[in-house]
């Protein structure tokens, strides 16, 4: 067995040549369609929706694994023993790239070994990105249809970097079975699919639901017909800007333009939660510019790494431009992986964040109010008052105030002009916020 296993391990091909070149054509293309092409796109040009739908649907684990996931395989075997046929193969999505490029349909024991030799080749050979971007760029999207570029401008007249998460979602969708593309009435299948993969995709962008583990009541929840409304629009306003959202261009979703996405009815019923804030949780109103034009002007990029695919954008208000790049430089220096996530906003994200932490919160309007300020009330839509939140790359595992990042943010914060705004016991009876420090000058 070890001999056979060396013999197929020497004579299966090498893929460390797709670490800077891009494959023409694959196996599985040659039997499918012949005559096709892949025109590619990089991973850091797509949507980040469009790998994240992909893995979600495709190989949950794909970061975690080495190639094989063998919990998946072990459920996949016990789930086609009981059926009594294959129903699912429990493939990661360096398996499913093996024999897109070099095998073939034949189910058979030398076949699958190959399938597997190669699956470890290809994750000794390339990073995670690169085995998920090559995938995206030779799957089969529908019949003679073969990578995302393709797959985006058939399906919705888009390139790969526009689509949302719902598009994103729904051509995961088809990735199962991608032949059934050309049925009558494809769209309803894969649709229904897709909702389901958007769910699971919005669920990772949203706040995570925080359970009430205090036994003080809360002073004003929704009823469970205002939750499901709330969970409506956050998913109905994230799956419309989206892309103006993670793209980091918050300033440009304004007040109007959400209004614009949502019935009349959802309109009133948000306008509806905000007054009650008002009326009954009062917060003082910044005095500060707020009249930023949508075309950034008084805005300045900053382009930093994100803690999702590719670079993010942030809008930091003239002043505080420099001491923010200064005192990311500094983080540098001294070892500290401190990034830049939320800067400037317009009223529209404002209230999008508000619906979202309001799920958070288990719907508790005055949990909800103590931790986030209306669009008037907020200094990240000041200009001349700016406030930054500040995060570590590659995310979190204890509570951000716990961390070496918000210690040397203590240390060294102030002497760029950043102040905490808001630190425990308040005056405006703000939630205690380590990561939220306002640039007074």
């Amino acid at each position: 067995m070890a001999a056979g296993a060396s013999w197929f391990w020497f004579n299966t091909p090498n893929p460390a040549s797709l670490q800077n070149s891009n494959p023409r054509i694959t196996s599985f293309m040659k039997r499918k369609c012949a005559d096709c092409s892949l025109n590619w796109t990089p991973l850091a040009q797509m949507s980040p929706f469009v790998p994240q739908a992909v893995v979600v649907a495709e190989d949950i684990r794909f970061f975690f694994h080495h190639g094989l996931d063998w919990n998946s395989l072990r459920a996949a075997f016990w789930l086609n023993l009981k059926e009594g046929h294959i129903v699912w193969g429990g493939s990661t999505i360096t398996q499913q790239l093996a024999k897109n490029l070099y095998l073939g349909p034949e189910k058979t024991f030398g076949r699958k070994l190959r399938e597997v030799i190669l699956t470890l080749k290809l994750e000794r050979s390339l990073t995670k990105n690169r085995i998920l971007e090559i995938y995206l760029n030779v799957a089969q999207w529908g019949p003679s249809l073969f990578g995302i570029t393709a797959a985006s401008q058939h399906y919705f007249g888009k390139s790969p970097k526009d689509l949302g998460p719902l598009e994103a979602a729904f051509l995961a969708s088809i990735l199962p079975n991608p032949a059934r593309a050309s049925e009558e009435n494809f769209q309803e299948r894969f649709t229904d699919a897709g909702s389901r993969i958007f769910d699971l995709l919005l669920q990772s962008y949203l706040p995570p639901v925080r359970r009430d583990k205090s036994t003080e009541a809360c002073e004003d929840r929704l009823t469970p017909e205002e939750s499901q409304e709330t969970d409506y629009i956050v998913a109905k306003a994230f799956s419309a800007f989206a892309n103006d959202i993670l793209s980091g261009q918050a300033f440009l979703l304004t007040e109007e333009r959400l209004w614009e996405a949502l019935d009349p009815e959802e309109v009133s019923f948000v306008r509806g939660l905000l007054q009650n804030k008002r009326e009954h949780h009062p917060f003082p109103t910044l005095s500060c510019e707020r009249n930023v034009k949508q075309d950034a002007a008084g805005l300045i990029p900053l382009v930093q790494a994100s803690n999702e695919y590719g670079n993010r954008t942030y809008w930091i208000p003239q002043p505080a431009y420099d001491p923010v790049q200064s005192l990311l430089a500094k983080a540098h220096a001294d070892g500290i992986p401190l990034i830049v996530t939320s800067a400037y906003r317009g009223s529209g994200y404002q209230h999008y964040l508000l619906l979202a932490f309001l799920r958070q919160d288990t719907y508790c309007l005055s949990k909800t109010f103590q931790r986030i300020a209306l669009p008037e009330e907020s200094e990240h839509s000041c200009v001349d008052f700016p406030a930054i939140d500040f995060g570590i790359l590659g995310g979190e595992d204890v509570p951000f105030e716990q961390t070496e990042t918000y210690r040397w943010l203590q240390k060294n914060a102030p002497q760029a002009g950043f102040h905490l705004s808001y630190p425990r016991d308040n005056p405006a009876g703000m939630a205690f916020e380590p990561w939220h420090w306002r640039w007074e000058g």
